[in-house]
């Protein structure tokens, strides 16, 4: 949280405000404290860690300057050459890890101040975010910097929490401009400022913080401070009524505010009803479905048999629907077709999961019993009959080398699960066989062949092994730089950039450094290839730096000609010829934190939203975001897609939206877009991918959004009471664990939304998609990537 990780109770339905850590900032996307021990850090003295401090090796460096900022203030002799490193070294990673340093080491840090505020102004943006934050714990000692934080307080480009902090650089130095100016007046002007025009919710509340900081210098914000005693956010009447306290104010109304619930607050009693239901689950997850699942790898009628009660009433689909897709892989989904379902018996019901079983008879396959739905019968009787949903998997081979798959979606009946109940022989009273999935295929279709190939993985940031981890660190990107007929592969990541020529036989050699590339991470890891001058030869942007095409020979870098100003936080580029005209546009992306503190609001605290470059020729592009009405709205934009929507010859523009619904921009043809929704209900939420394609071979491109899929959210908002908010809002909801999300073109920019009919919305928390026709058949399969928190890295959870 992370940003996201702040966020997956929202997304279990229970609508909170943020956690109020602006106070203790710290980065989860880097690294973690570590415990020093006194004489030094790992059996090493501070004095050698020191040293090595001036070592030319970069790795030594990194890990020495880890080590005395684990040491902390107690190292305070590296202060001066850390104040170095910090602005002087080659390394980009040391630069940053210095001042990352820094922030662990008040008080001795001080000693660096003067390079601190400089670093204030530093193009690399995460340097800025750490020196904002060790001047932030300085405190007082930090004066110097007052007019340097001023400055960077109203720099949009600081509006950027650069994908991993829980606070944008802004917020940070808004904190520390109150600490650095504590006793007087210097920075009171700018706060008030900030509380009465910020931007977004967050910054505004970061100056309430900060006029607190400065106490009673701040008398003149009083009545500002006074009206948030009224407001709806708990969070923003607690912070109004401390300040004013600091201040010296009376705070008679802050009480009233206080006593107000928030408006979409779910009372105690419910929210331990949901509470003691996920509880149960957990227990039986553990206690019966593990049993369960282990008996069906084993292939025991007996132990099976033993789990199903006496008086067990099993059921199957009679009479099913039968959907067949015949090519590399076979595989027959067997689904309700509004027959009255088949009985079965205990034993005929064992058979039937023993059929599953037979279907792996060359080695036992990997078998699990997936909780999805779980609740009481009736709502509240905890102590009565319990009923859910359970998602049956086998996966194995069905041969030597031939992969198979089973998936069948069961419902059941139990009683109360508890660890007691579960022990007991017969807890599974009932349960049917709704849907079977059978896949099976003549060997595996892909194989990591990298390393033979020529790609070398193991120079690529990895957040398994790395010292950090490190949300988003990179990409692939391909194309044929050298028109030679072979794809070459560029891989951005924060280790590096990687330039692999493709040869004969599906080779690839690095040329990198070789065709005039740097291989140096850049802040932002992402790329784009486009023939900006038109002369045939993709040139390339490669974290925020221009690099034309020397005919395939080498690449030169254009920057300073192009002038091409991208966010420093950019997080994706997507390119068209959007007017026509015959010169390559440019549309920038960047995602934020949810408006408002909710989800609810539908977009995100960044009032820039996304740019549209028009390129204008000679290297030139115009932003014309505004004019063209491309900014999307204030969503939170991971990616984009070009598209002709309505098939009228100009590129439509699908921009998605993390918190909530994405807009289809209508190319009106005149350098204008016109916003359009794609549904008229909510239909996405927590689009981290897209991908466009024509599905099913209709001509019309449809629309596939990687959104958040959770079992255990939508067993959650599945257990909320009825009318526990107003019926809009339990209708976003539910959209919020709801899956991915197919939009088939209907014609005239009308899309019907069938991603569950279709059955590719339970992907796991997606990220990148892609529509690829994968076994060469004539049409377009669903490639999601998926998974967010895992414990093990051979077992995402998605």
């Amino acid at each position: 949280m992370s940003r996201r990780r702040r966020r997956v109770w929202l997304a279990f339905g229970v609508l909170s405000v943020i956690a109020a850590a602006l106070l203790i900032p710290g980065s989860p996307a880097y690294l973690p404290e570590v415990l020093a021990l006194e004489s030094g850090y790992e059996g090493r003295s501070t004095r050698r860690w020191i040293k090595d401090l001036d070592s030319p090796d970069d790795q030594t460096r990194k890990k020495a300057i880890f080590a005395v900022g684990a040491i902390g203030s107690d190292a305070g002799d590296a202060v001066p050459r850390l104040a170095a490193i910090m602005l002087e070294d080659p390394s980009r990673e040391c630069r940053i890890d210095a001042a990352l340093a820094l922030t662990k080491m008040p008080p001795a840090s001080r000693a660096a101040i003067p390079q601190l505020i400089q670093a204030l102004e530093d193009k690399e943006v995460f340097l800025r975010m750490n020196a904002a934050i060790a001047l932030f714990r300085l405190k007082e000692e930090a004066r110097p910097a007052v007019a340097t934080l001023i400055r960077g307080i109203k720099d949009d480009e600081n509006h950027t929490n650069l994908g991993g902090f829980t606070f944008t650089i802004q917020e940070i130095m808004t904190l520390a401009l109150g600490r650095a100016s504590a006793g007087t007046e210097e920075g009171v002007p700018t706060l008030i400022e900030i509380l009465t025009q910020g931007a977004t919710v967050e910054l505004r509340r970061a100056a309430v913080r900060a006029l607190g900081e400065v106490g009673p210098p701040s008398k003149p914000a009083a009545p500002h401070l006074r009206a948030l005693l009224k407001s709806h956010n708990a969070e923003t009447r607690e912070a109004a009524a401390e300040s004013l306290k600091r201040i010296g104010e009376p705070v008679e109304l802050a009480e009233e505010g206080r006593a107000r619930p928030d408006e979409f607050e779910l009372p105690v009693p419910e929210r331990k009803y949901l509470w003691q239901i996920e509880h149960h689950g957990n227990v039986l997850a553990k206690h019966g479905f593990g049993p369960f699942s282990t008996a069906v790898k084993a292939a025991d009628p007996v132990a099976l048999t033993r789990l199903l009660s006496d008086n067990f009433r099993g059921t199957e689909v009679q009479n099913p629907r039968r959907v067949r897709s015949t090519g590399f892989v076979e595989v027959e989904r067997l689904q309700d077709a509004g027959h009255p379902p088949a009985s079965l018996s205990r034993s005929a019901f064992v058979d039937r999961l023993l059929a599953f079983r037979r279907a792996f008879p060359s080695q036992p396959p990997n078998v699990k019993l997936a909780l999805m739905g779980l609740s009481p019968k009736v709502r509240g009787d905890l102590d009565g009959p319990w009923q859910g949903t359970a998602q049956l998997r086998l996966y194995g081979e069905h041969a030597p080398g031939a992969p198979a798959e089973i998936v069948a979606l069961l419902r059941y009946e139990i009683p109360r699960p508890t660890e007691e109940a579960l022990a007991k022989p017969g807890w599974l009273r009932g349960a049917g066989v709704e849907q079977v999935l059978t896949a099976k295929a003549p060997r595996y279709l892909f194989a990591d062949v990298a390393r033979e190939r020529g790609l070398d993985p193991d120079r690529l940031h990895d957040n398994w092994t790395g010292s950090r981890f490190q949300p988003g660190s990179g990409g692939a990107y391909v194309g044929d730089f050298n028109r030679d007929g072979i794809l070459d592969i560029l891989i951005a990541d924060i280790n590096g950039h990687f330039l692999y020529q493709g040869g004969t036989g599906g080779k690839f050699q690095d040329v990198t450094t070789a065709i005039g590339l740097p291989a140096r991470p850049t802040a932002r890891p992402y790329a784009a290839w486009l023939d900006i001058d038109g002369d045939g030869w993709d040139d390339l942007i490669l974290g925020g730096r221009v690099y034309r095409n020397e005919a395939g020979a080498r690449f030169t870098d254009y920057t300073d000609r192009c002038r091409l100003r991208l966010p420093t936080d950019t997080g994706g580029i997507v390119v068209a010829d959007y007017d026509r005209d015959g010169k390559l546009d440019l549309y920038v992306t960047r995602n934020g934190r949810p408006g408002g503190n909710s989800w609810l609001a539908g977009h995100c605290d960044d009032p820039r939203g996304n740019t549209l470059f028009k390129n204008l020729g000679d290297w030139r592009f115009e932003d014309v975001t505004k004019a063209a009405g491309a900014s999307g709205d204030r969503r939170s934009t991971f990616t984009a897609a070009w598209l002709d929507a309505n098939d009228d010859g100009w590129p439509d523009l699908h921009v998605p939206n993390e918190f909530g619904d994405g807009v289809l921009l209508v190319n009106k043809g005149d350098g204008t877009f016109a916003p359009q929704p794609l549904a008229d209900r909510p239909a996405d939420f927590g689009t981290m991918g897209l991908a466009v394609g024509d599905v099913n071979n209709d001509g019309r491109i449809d629309i596939y959004c990687a959104n958040m899929y959770s079992k255990a959210g939508t067993r959650v908002i599945g257990n909320l009471a009825p009318d526990a908010f107003p019926p809009p809002v339990m209708e976003r909801m539910r959209r919020f664990v709801a899956g991915s999300q197919l939009h088939l073109n209907k014609g005239g920019t009308k899309f019907e939304q069938v991603g569950p009919k279709m059955q590719v919305a339970a992907c796991g928390w997606a990220y990148g998609a892609c529509l690829a026709d994968l076994d060469n058949d004539g049409w377009l399969d669903v490639f999601g990537t998926a998974g967010y928190i895992s414990q093990d890295r051979n077992k995402p959870d998605g």
